[in-house]
């Protein structure tokens, strides 16, 4: 109960201003205090990149480079960005939060500099400052594997039609609202030439049985339209953040 309460309060005096910053006077201290891990709740409305998180991996993958210096090194595994999305869209504050080293914290953060404005998260009608985490994978690309390609791969009906699964099939865990559990779970996986899913596993979690619950509805999503690159359909490898938020004690 005191962990939702404190979660609220943040949220609030966030969506009352009086914590406004611009992109001048932002405290990034504030937002990412060195060896701390704040919980700040759940706005109405999260940030969003301009299209959505196919478009932020799509663009993702075009502008992030695998450093020589990792490739060489065998260098395999996450970054994990932060940033935080400005009442305007603007992005500041970008910092790394997990680091891999030869080069792969630099490449990741390179990425920021000419990202286009997202759309700011909302709470009460109003725009607000807000911290997003962003996952990068470094590695060597698996057979016949490709991460940037011409056409994403595509889940039959289109970006709304997968949310409409995820929220008809994500069961939120009585374990996790018993103890408050809020967050995001990142899930990745690699849609195959014909479409089925593979390779699922879990990127990052939040425990109480959320990780099994976020990978048990891609275990059960139907085939995907497969990758194109050059005209023909190709392996790629997915990433899926999965929200749990409580809300009137059911997941929406």
């Amino acid at each position: 109960m005191i962990k939702k309460l404190i979660l609220g309060f943040i949220l609030f005096s966030l969506t009352q201003g009086t914590m406004a910053q611009t992109t001048d006077t932002i405290d990034c201290d504030f937002w990412w205090p060195e060896g701390e891990e704040v919980l700040w709740g759940v706005p109405e409305q999260m940030p969003n990149f301009p299209g959505g998180e196919t478009a932020l991996m799509k663009y993702i993958s075009e502008h992030l480079v695998y450093p020589q210096e990792a490739k060489d090194a065998g260098v395999v595994g996450r970054v994990y960005i932060g940033v935080v999305v400005m009442e305007d869209g603007s992005l500041a504050c970008t910092k790394v939060l997990k680091g891999l080293g030869h080069g792969c914290d630099e490449a990741a953060l390179e990425v920021f500099k000419d990202m286009p404005k997202w759309m700011p998260a909302m709470q009460r009608g109003k725009a607000i400052c807000y911290p997003y985490e962003v996952p990068f994978f470094f590695g060597i690309v698996e057979q016949e594997m490709i991460h940037a390609v011409e056409k994403m791969p595509e889940y039959p009906g289109g970006f709304e039609a997968m949310f409409d699964f995820i929220n008809a099939n994500l069961d939120y865990p009585q374990e996790a609202k018993d103890a408050a559990i809020e967050g995001k779970v990142f899930v990745s996986f690699i849609v195959e030439k014909d479409g089925s899913l593979s390779s699922i596993k879990l990127l990052r979690g939040i425990g109480y049985g959320c990780d099994e619950a976020a990978m048990d509805v891609v275990r059960k999503m139907p085939k995907w339209k497969p990758a194109i690159q050059r005209g023909k359909p190709v392996r790629v490898q997915y990433q899926l953040p999965f929200n749990f938020k409580l809300e009137n004690e059911k997941q929406k």
